[in-house]
This record gives structure tokens, sequence and C-alpha cells, in this order.
């Protein structure tokens, strides 16, 4: 089987280096119009679902992912120079180069190829050619805009301002901070993903950023702009998060003002091409499932391309499958993103109260809202995996 996969973000690289362990003699192609280094934002969270179903796929990733990622038990909020910590969460993070590198290696050892610099040929040349061609190119994705009215694409931007930066300050939780400025509350999001690093997101509604001042352009999404676009605003974000920052001060990478791109399909594939990532769906980020979703995307197609011997059967199954959880995780990304809009009828509250708010989001979110993979699910796909292995290994022996 020939697969070409446009786009080597964690979601197209992950199902590359999946395919090629589950069926070694693909032949597949990976493009990417950017450099190797060439990212946006800090760091990248996993829960603890989303690291077992990395450990039953790829035992050797696992291990070198695990040794690099931050980990916390606690989220914490911040509220009027007070903070309540809430334990019994487990997270990880990883910094997003860190983890393309790592992808980038593995693709590399399973002898994936792999086009820096190089934009990929229009998905629908593709398809001609290959028997399956995978739109991993994000969330403004050129494979699905072309078509979308074929896939039913809905959505666009909307919600408050958020600006993605980094911080030299070690979070030691998943922290949430209020600041109530002059001009109307601001709120953050912060987690650890290094020693000394932090990822901090900014976050304001628009008439707070009008009052305050803030740069009026419209970013767009992270990534589409320069390194120094938005930077006159950051010391003024640190100012007014001091208490939180600690003296630490903030950084920026393709830093711009943006709002959330909503991204819907009403169907995830189009003959031989299919959707995935943040080109099939988006999650809002105050619920951190972006990049997890992308590789789980991945997971499926990868066991789907195996099980199925027919294309049009695995996109079938493909979708079958991950729609359904990917659906949940954006219904409670909404219900986050709202919550969110709205602070400003919290922001009176006394600590516990509002600590209780933003942790349930007003009562509507538990963390079994987080779906994640089953341990029956998890078993399956550890079998799958060493199945495959195995006749490699025994494929090798003759």
């Amino acid at each position: 089987m020939r697969i070409a996969i446009i786009g080597a973000g964690p979601g197209g690289l992950y199902t590359a280096a999946l395919v090629k362990r589950l069926r070694p003699g693909c032949r597949i192609d990976v493009w990417e119009a950017g450099a190797p280094d060439q990212t946006f934002g800090f760091g990248v969270v996993f829960s603890e679902g989303a690291l077992g179903g990395i450990e039953a796929a790829d035992p050797q990733l696992f291990a070198r992912l695990e040794a690099a990622c931050a980990q916390w038990s606690r989220i914490d909020v911040h509220h009027r120079g007070q903070v309540m910590r809430n334990g019994g969460y487990r997270f990880s993070a990883i910094g997003r180069r860190v983890l393309l590198s790592m992808l980038r290696t593995r693709c590399t050892e399973l002898g994936v190829t792999v086009r820096y610099g190089t934009r990929a040929p229009e998905a629908a040349l593709l398809a001609g050619t290959y028997d399956l061609v995978v739109a991993a190119d994000g969330v403004n994705s050129s494979t699905r805009e072309a078509h979308r009215e074929e896939f039913g694409t809905e959505g666009g931007t909307r919600g408050s301002r958020y600006l993605w930066l980094g911080t030299d300050r070690t979070f030691t939780a998943l922290t949430f901070a209020v600041a109530e400025t002059e001009f109307g509350p601001m709120h953050a999001h912060a987690y650890p993903y290094a020693p000394g690093l932090s990822t901090f997101i900014a976050e304001v509604d628009d008439h707070v950023r009008e009052a305050a001042g803030f740069s009026d352009r419209d970013a767009g999404t992270p990534g589409g702009g320069r390194d120094d676009e938005g930077t006159a605003d950051v010391d003024r974000i640190a100012g007014f998060f001091a208490g939180v920052l600690e003296g630490h001060r903030l950084r920026t990478n393709r830093s711009r003002w943006a709002r959330f791109s909503v991204v819907r399909n009403r169907r995830w594939s189009l003959g031989n091409i299919a959707l995935l990532g943040d080109s099939a769906h988006t999650t809002h980020f105050s619920i951190g499932s972006g990049t997890r979703l992308a590789m789980e995307d991945g997971l499926s197609l990868a066991l789907a391309v195996d099980a199925h011997g027919a294309v049009p059967d695995a996109l079938t199954a493909y979708e079958a499958e991950r729609r359904p959880d990917v659906e949940s995780m954006q219904r409670t990304a909404r219900i986050s993103q709202e919550w969110f809009e709205e602070l400003d009828r919290y922001t009176d509250l006394g600590l516990e109260a509002f600590n209780a708010h933003l942790v349930t989001r007003s009562g509507r979110l538990t963390q079994e809202d987080m779906p994640s993979w089953s341990p029956d699910r998890v078993e399956l796909i550890r079998d799958r995996f060493a199945r495959a292995d195995s006749l490699l290994r025994g494929a090798a022996a003759r």
C-alpha cells in the first residue's frame, strides 16, 4: 500500500510511524512545507489515558516520551491572592519541538520518508497515485478547504482573544489564574513542560482588550505570523500576572492574539482522502486535547488500515470509531470555553466557590467528561502491535 501524508505535525508523523510498524511493506511519504524545527507554541499536554494508548502502540516511543515529560497531579486555582489546590489528577507535558523530534526519529528508524521544506502536491493529485492520502495539515487545512462542500465543513472563529506564550517559571500544576485589572478581568492557563519552562496562555474578551489598548490585529491562528507579532502587549500581561509569575518573564514564539477556530466536518473522508486532527476537528485549548486527539486519530487510522484490506472500509471504520469520542470532547470543550468567556459572572465569588465553579465549569464537567482508551481497548492495541512485531521478527529470522 502507498500512503501519502500531508503535514508533519504530531498527528501526521505518529500516523506514519504506526502504520509502518503494523505494515512494514507500506510505502509512506510525508510532506511538510516548514523546516524540521519550525513550529509554534511551547508545551503539549497528555492525560494519563492518552499516554496509555501510546505505551500500548509503541513502547519504544513511550519510553522516550515518558523520560522527557514533566508530570504533575494537581490543578491550582489562583484567585484574589489565594490559591486552591485540587489533587487526584495525572497529567504529563512535553515541549512541542522535543515531541516532534522524537516522532521524526521514530519515522526515520522505521523507514518513513519525510520531505521537509516541500509543499505537498494537491491531495486530489496524490489520490491518483497513492492508495490513501491523509490530510494532517492542521486547522487551516488547504486539503479540507479545497473540498469544503464535500466534507461538509462548518465553523469559523469565535470567542475571546488569546495569546500563546511561554515563561521560565516552572509551574508545579495545571494552573488557572485570574487578574482583575482596572479594565476588567483577564485569565491565564499555565502548565510546566520542561525544567525551567512552562506554557502560559493569556485570554481576554474584546471589551477588556479594547479598554486596555491591546493590539487590534486579527491574528488568525497560532503559527500564522512572525516571531515579533503581539509582543508589544507581553510586558503588560506579565505585570498583570506578576503575583503568579513570581518575577519570571514571559516569552514569545510566533505569538499573536487569536480567536479560537472552530472546525467540524460532516464527513472525514472523500474517496481515498482522509482528514486527521485539526483538519477534521478542533477543541478549545482550555481542555488541552488538540495534539492528543490528533495522535489518537492516527492510532485509530493505523489500526483501521491494518484491519481492512480496502481503503474505503478502513476509512469508514476509522470515522465510526473516532467520531463519538471527538464529538464528546468538542461538547466538553464548548462548555469549558463558554465558562471562561463568562468569567466576569464568577469573579466576585470567594475562593472555594470560585474554585468549585472553575474545576467543574459550573457543575457541568467532571473528570469522566474526558474520554480515554478503556483497559480493554488498550489491551487490543497492545496485542495488535505485538502480533505485528512478532511477524516482523519471524520474517527477519527467515
